[in-house]
């Protein structure tokens, strides 16, 4: 990859990699549409479709799109672990319970002092859950792909790499080429580690200012470094505290790194500098002095990071260790625990069976409170030496294995044998509410019975009023004989659900006691009814048929007076209404009775069985909420009814009351209605309102984790933001912590809100225990993330107060840009100066630079005045740099006015000189042209000498004047 890399001017890794995975599926893009390193793979398709393109003969890709998501990413790990000789990292099937496990190596100090990458980092084991979910984990995926990268065949072109920058924002997110930050440096060794932090200083061109600006730009972050190193907290000894300090001293170290070369880089450019030989003494002094500073705290800080680094692998293993053996102490003891409870038998009543459920949820708390732990291992972070190997690792997964294995059994147990109690407790109780009903029913027809009078009779009403209660009672037996023989069928399959000996032969002498009773019952209805024919018979009737005696429960009691009344004188005349129409409302009555009172007792049985016995932090109540709806239904529908037996029942009394006839049985049998279906309202309400708690119990605990999962994100951003640079300056980071303060202040409502609701739920009667304490640890994390905000807000405040205001950067950045400009023009100001116009030109120009020069002192003043108000509220060594850039600026805008003064007063000689030099060159030329003239026009004899003598006469004068 590095040299594809290379080959197309490319610096991330991701682009490249997702690019070679578009172009791969392309031929598929019907079922595959690769877009990131996490949501596009969790079908399984996307895997299989690289194999396919690369290595169609290996498999039938008709074949892969029928199978399910899961079977499709078994294949593609088989396969290429098969065919490729890839290792299977990724597993589909939760059977491990390492997340990813470390292996660093201690970093290996160079004669430079410049750090080593602190670890390096392997990826051996992932949860089936990196794959298989909304949101897979993107290292494991990147890991893997990257293996496949390497082994098939790879091709990369600059259209794939622009087509991957073309995709929606969304998806290019991930493989954008952004600076180094913390969070890249705690993503793992999947990741691109992103670019180096760049350096201000080249070694191409090199020069004082360009030093001065590197160096003060490396002093900042290492300034910074060293306040976040030292404003981490001490090592914890909880141990999810201690990994969260692991990965953030991690990501601590990989800044370190990316910012090693800007180190390196200023040093070399101070040795450049030196070298070059163009400084003064007190200039490579100072420069030596720097060095030094910078290289010393740069090697302290890294030495304390790296020791910090080694403490917290000693203490996160230990406490791991620890977590590993009190884990599995812990599961000793429960399994020990549970084959206890396993060789137990059932108790042999059910007040003892109600405490062996009471102690099975004991045990379901236990593994409620246990599986915090549990969920802490499941992400446990193991740090070996390099030198232990794979046997280390093997050795760990190994024990890891054998206590998932055996947690798993035990949760397995415990919800098997909880079925089991379930499925032995509702019948149980069922029987035993049956039972007790049954046997007020047969309290109840037995003092109905005693009542009876079976001689004497004083007339014919007496007579018939005790025919009618012997009738009805037979009919009424007849109507139970069902009910008792349902109590039968449900003791013997409580007996067989329970196997206990001693149960079984309480429940069978249970029964045997009713069987007794009703034995009894029908034993003295028989002979009551042959006592009462007796008396009929000595009072004046011929003998009635023993078909009155022999009848069991279906005699009916018309037939029954109509012989009575053909045997017996004329009674006398009815009072207000006829017997017959008391009896058939009577019948009306028990019907009606008998139907409400076994509806009560269905409803009473569904009750018992959706009853909330215990309630859980998050619980489904559908199921319930459906129940209910029944149950609320049914009610209703009965609810006409009820009201119709209670009016019938009122009716009769009414009516036994005129006829003067008892109806204490009658009322009884109203009372009791009207009792069992308050007590079946007052059960329905009270499941209502358990559905609606835990309902309550639910949405609360939902909100609880919705709370505690923002209070991790924003514990994820604060601790993956980056550190100041000149991309990213102070004054931004401290608006941006202090916006996210003010948002994350508003969390504050919603914690007093579930303070209040934990309250209000906490005083409700049987609350469970679970809710005590439920908020003190996410106020404990809102707290902490709190404080943690504060005090980066008050850092940088204070590193805002360390530093210069932005308008002595600006006015420093604009003095730095005049005197370059001004160096650059003065250059070559003396040169090509060959006559007066360009001379004038070049005096001009200098003037100018002199007045520019001038006009920087109220600047330069202005720079002096802020770094002596900086030295009152800054470090010492930092106002020292302020200081020394301030002389330096004033000591080259000094050399320049110089300069530019030494130019104006030579300019100002040339350009006079020049034009001196221009007047006499004008007056020369004109006396050639008439001394030419003159030579030219004269044309004297040789005999003439006084003309000769003329003209040497004017000859000399011409001579003399240029003389």
């Amino acid at each position: 990859m590095k040299a594809i890399m290379s080959e197309l001017q490319q610096t991330n890794s991701e682009k490249i990699l997702l690019s070679w995975i578009r172009q791969s599926t392309r031929p598929y893009n019907q079922e595959v549409n690769v877009l990131n390193f996490t949501t596009s793979w969790t079908d399984g398709l996307a895997f299989n479709a690289l194999l396919h393109r690369h290595k169609p003969n290996l498999f039938n890709w008709g074949d892969i799109t029928k199978l399910s998501p899961l079977g499709r990413l078994e294949h593609a790990f088989t396969t290429a672990k098969k065919h490729l000789g890839i290792e299977k990292l990724l597993d589909p099937e939760e059977s491990s319970w390492i997340s990813f496990i470390y292996t660093v190596t201690d970093a290996e100090k160079n004669a430079k002092g410049e750090i080593e990458q602190a670890g390096t980092r392997k990826l051996i084991g992932c949860f089936a859950t990196d794959v298989a979910v909304p949101l897979p984990d993107k290292k494991s995926i990147l890991m893997y792909l990257t293996s496949l990268f390497e082994v098939l065949p790879h091709e990369v072109t600059m259209d794939d790499i622009r087509e991957v920058e073309t995709l929606p924002r969304r998806f290019k997110a991930e493989c954008e080429d952004i600076p180094f930050t913390r969070q890249q440096a705690s993503e793992g060794p999947c990741g691109d580690s992103g670019p180096e932090t760049p350096s201000t200083v080249t070694e191409v061109e090199m020069d004082l200012d360009s030093y001065q600006v590197a160096l003060e730009d490396v002093l900042t972050w290492l300034l910074l470094a060293e306040d976040t190193f030292q404003e981490q907290d001490d090592i914890s000894d909880d141990v999810e505290e201690v990994k969260q300090q692991f990965a953030t001293h991690e990501a601590f170290m990989m800044e370190l790194t990316a910012h090693q070369s800007s180190v390196g880089n200023v040093l070399q450019a101070g040795n450049q500098l030196i070298a070059q030989g163009d400084l003064s003494i007190d200039e490579e002094n100072e420069i030596q002095e720097q060095m030094t500073l910078l290289n010393s705290r740069w090697e302290d800080l890294r030495l304390e990071s790296m020791h910090r680094q080694s403490r917290l692998h000693e203490v996160l293993m230990d406490l791991q260790r620890k977590q590993l053996d009190q884990l599995s102490d812990w599961l000793t003891v429960t399994e020990e625990r549970i084959h206890k409870m396993d060789l137990k038998f059932y108790s042999e009543d059910f007040e003892s069976f109600r405490k062996q459920i009471e102690d099975h949820k004991k045990l379901q708390n236990d593994l409620e409170t246990e599986q915090v732990k549990v969920n802490s291992l499941t992400h446990m972070v193991v740090i070996v030496d390099e030198n232990s190997g794979d046997g280390a690792t093997a050795a760990l997964e190994a024990q890891l294995q054998r206590l998932g294995e055996r947690w798993a059994a035990v949760c397995r147990w415990t919800e098997e044998h909880w079925s089991k109690l379930q499925g032995i407790l509702i019948p149980w109780q069922k029987l035993l509410e049956e039972q007790v009903l049954f046997k007020m029913w047969l309290s109840e027809k037995e003092g109905s019975l005693s009542t009876v009078q079976r001689g004497n009779f004083k007339d014919q009403a007496e007579l018939s009023v005790n025919v009618r209660k012997l009738a009805t009672l037979k009919e009424e037996l007849g109507m139970k004989r069902q009910t008792f023989d349902h109590l039968h069928e449900l003791a013997q399959e409580v007996a067989l659900l329970v196997g206990n000996g001693k149960a079984s032969q309480k429940l069978k002498s249970d029964m045997e006691d009713l069987a007794q009773r009703w034995d009894g019952l029908v034993h003295h209805l028989e002979d009551y009814t042959n006592q009462v024919t007796e008396s009929v018979s000595s009072f004046g009737m011929t003998q009635i048929t023993r078909r009155i005696t022999t009848e069991t429960v279906t005699v009916r009691e018309q037939s029954s007076v109509h012989l009575i009344k053909q045997e017996l004188p004329p009674p006398p005349p009815p009072k207000k209404r006829q017997v017959y129409l008391d009896v058939e409302e009577k019948k009306k009555f028990d019907r009606e009775f008998a139907e409400m009172l076994n509806w009560i007792i269905k409803s009473r049985a569904m009750i018992v069985s959706t009853e909330i016995s215990n309630y859980r932090k998050i619980r489904d109540t559908s199921d319930l909420k459906d129940m209910l709806k029944i149950l609320e239904k049914e009610k209703a529908d009965r609810t006409p009814i009820y009201q119709e037996v209670v009016a019938t029942g009122q009716y009769l009394l009414e009516m036994c009351k005129q006829e003067d006839l008892p109806a204490e049985d009658l009322n009884g049998s109203l009372n009791k209605l009207k009792t069992e279906w308050n007590n079946t309202n007052n059960q329905i309400q009270e499941l209502n309102k358990g559905i609606l708690y835990q309902d309550s119990i639910t949405a609360f605990f939902k909100e609880l984790d919705n709370l505690e999962e923002k209070l991790r994100q924003q514990e994820h951003w604060l601790n993956s933001q980056p550190l100041p640079s000149q991309e990213l300056p102070l004054q931004s980071l401290m608006e941006s912590r202090q916006l996210r303060l003010d948002r994350f202040r508003d969390l504050y409502t919603q914690v007093e809100d579930l303070r209040s609701q934990s309250l209000s739920l906490g005083s409700q009667p049987d609350a469970p225990t679970f809710l005590e304490g439920s908020l003190n640890s996410i106020s404990g994390n809102y707290g902490r993330v709190k404080s943690q905000m504060e005090r980066d807000v008050e850092h940088f405040q204070k590193a805002l107060e360390h530093q210069p205001s932005q308008q002595y950067l600006d006015t420093r950045k604009a003095l730095k840009e005049i005197l370059m400009d001004c160096q650059h023009k003065l250059q070559s100001q003396l040169t090509g100066l060959c006559d007066p116009m360009t001379a004038d030109q070049a005096l001009q120009q200098a003037k100018n630079l002199t007045q520019t020069l001038e006009s920087q002192k109220p600047g330069i003043d202005k720079l002096y005045a802020e770094t002596r108000l900086l030295e009152k509220r800054a470090p010492e060594d930092k106002t020292i740099i302020y200081m020394n850039e301030c002389r330096d600026i004033e000591e080259q805008w000094s050399k320049l006015k110089s300069i530019c003064a030494d130019h104006v007063y030579i300019l100002e000689d040339i350009s006079s000189k020049l034009k001196a030099f221009e007047t006499e060159s004008k007056s020369v030329q004109k006396w050639i042209g008439e001394a030419k003239e003159f030579v030219l026009n004269q044309h004297t004899a040789s005999a003439d000498s006084e003309g000769l003598q003329r003209q040497l006469d004017q000859c000399m004068n011409f001579i003399k004047q240029y003389v």
